[in-house]
């Protein structure tokens, strides 16, 4: 049992040494005397990709067993597994397309990390679509779904946890106070992610959807 607990504890330090590091890799860079607010868009969206590989090099590494596991799972039961994704991110869409309705009338405009994307877009598209398409998802979902969900046998509480982490990590350090409504929209979307997680056990059917997800509102702010 002591083993368990210790191991079990391993665990949720490393999901949280994970999101910590995740949040505060700009702080290397603040060391080695890059100034973000004198920095061109290009050259953040360079470090923003340099951030992205590290960490995706760093989880492929750390769960390098499971995702070679899961995804001779995913391949044999893609079909269910897509069906299953489709309709949770569906679900959490929806969701998340009615609270901006209502919260919008509390903010003008984009949200921080809302305007912050659609700058690097418009200054480099085919970066920010590998960016958001491709390395933030699979990322993401390492780190606030299946390290997460590592820490809690309860699917309820991890599903609720991990939505309302995803949620936050998206308006931290936002100046607009009313823009940490956007917790439920963007919280509704990672509930959902991760109830397709504990539906499927493959984390490569979240990672599917949020790289459709992604790849389709870029897409979309290219060409509107």
């Amino acid at each position: 049992m002591g083993f368990l607990n210790r191991k079990k504890l391993n665990k949720c330090l490393l999901s949280l040494g994970l999101m910590i590091g995740y949040l505060v890799f700009e702080i290397i860079y603040l060391m080695f005397g890059v100034n973000f607010s004198t920095i061109t868009i290009d050259q953040y969206a360079l470090l923003a990709l340099i951030k992205y590989v590290f960490f995706m090099l760093l989880l492929s590494i750390i769960y390098r067993k499971y995702l070679k596991e899961k995804w001779y799972d995913f391949k044999k039961n893609f079909k269910k597994y897509c069906a299953i994704s489709f309709k949770d991110w569906f679900t959490g869409l929806m969701i998340m397309l009615f609270a901006n309705m209502i919260i919008n009338q509390f903010i003008s405009g984009l949200g921080e990390n809302e305007e912050a994307v659609q700058n690097i877009i418009s200054s480099t598209p085919i970066l920010a679509l590998l960016m958001t398409s491709f390395f933030a998802p699979f990322n993401e979902e390492m780190i606030y779904r299946k390290s997460i969900q590592d820490c809690f046998k309860n699917k309820y509480i991890f599903m609720i946890i991990s939505g309302l982490i995803f949620g936050l990590i998206h308006v931290v350090g936002a100046t607009n106070p009313y823009e940490y409504l956007l917790i439920i929209s963007y919280g509704a979307l990672g509930f959902m992610f991760a109830h397709t997680l504990s539906e499927t056990d493959n984390i490569y059917s979240t990672i599917m959807m949020h790289m459709i997800h992604n790849f389709t509102l870029t897409i979309l702010a290219m060409v509107i």
